[in-house]
């Protein structure tokens, strides 16, 4: 028999704040684990293309060097027009990568959910293993973790809302998701995350491909 989450992620606004407060650091550590994975993969990938940028712009200019072109298709001269435009494009590109520090943001968002699993478990072993203990106790405990739980938050960035997503989409059960919702959140992180990298990868070694088709054919 399958085991079905009856409660809601909504009944914790009706509860009380110690457990509002545990769901609130519960999803906010994980999407933080997830902004960590996400900007790594991000850093994974701006590092390929970069790389691969510059074997098309050698492949390019080898073109020109052993005399791989025709006049009746492409002029000469266009070559190393456009391997100067490529070049160009790399500097920028990387420049603009480089400036986004994926590596050291992702290192701060490790950090930070670190620091949250353990206010988080700190608050699981008050709610599990100290049963007997007055509301004046709860809630100063409480009011320690909730201070806590801020003073971590103010030391770091958000994550985007795509890592909180994918946290959901994780827990689906949890968060009552069906198949549209989890389908449209993983496109939406493929968007957010890798598309323009693969567009990067896969769309130059195309065209070099096609001209180099068509050149031979000319010849």
């Amino acid at each position: 028999m399958d085991l079905k989450i009856n409660k809601s992620y909504k009944d914790y606004l009706e509860k009380t704040f110690l457990e509002e407060l545990n769901y609130k650091i519960w999803i906010t550590k994980g999407s933080r684990f997830n902004a960590d994975k996400r900007l790594l993969l991000i850093s994974k990938l701006s590092n390929l293309s970069n790389s691969m940028l510059s074997v098309y712009l050698i492949a390019i200019g080898l073109l020109s060097v052993y005399n791989i072109y025709n006049d009746g298709f492409i002029a000469q001269n266009v070559l190393p027009y456009i391997t100067t435009c490529l070049s160009i494009i790399l500097l920028v590109f990387s420049q603009f990568e480089n400036s986004k520090n994926y590596q050291l943001k992702a290192k701060e968002f490790h950090s930070c959910g670190i620091e949250l699993s353990k206010l988080y478990n700190k608050l699981r072993v008050f709610k599990t293993l100290n049963t007997n203990v007055s509301d004046n106790e709860k809630e100063q405990f409480a009011q320690e973790i909730a201070d806590k739980y801020e003073s971590i938050l103010e030391k770091y960035d958000n994550h985007d809302p795509i890592d909180h997503s994918l946290f959901k989409v994780r827990n689906a059960q949890y968060f009552e998701l069906n198949w549209v919702d989890i389908l449209t959140i993983k496109i939406n992180y493929y968007f957010k995350t890798q598309l323009i990298f693969h567009l990067i990868i896969l769309i130059p070694p195309t065209i070099l491909t096609l001209i180099l088709i068509r050149v031979l054919n000319v010849n």
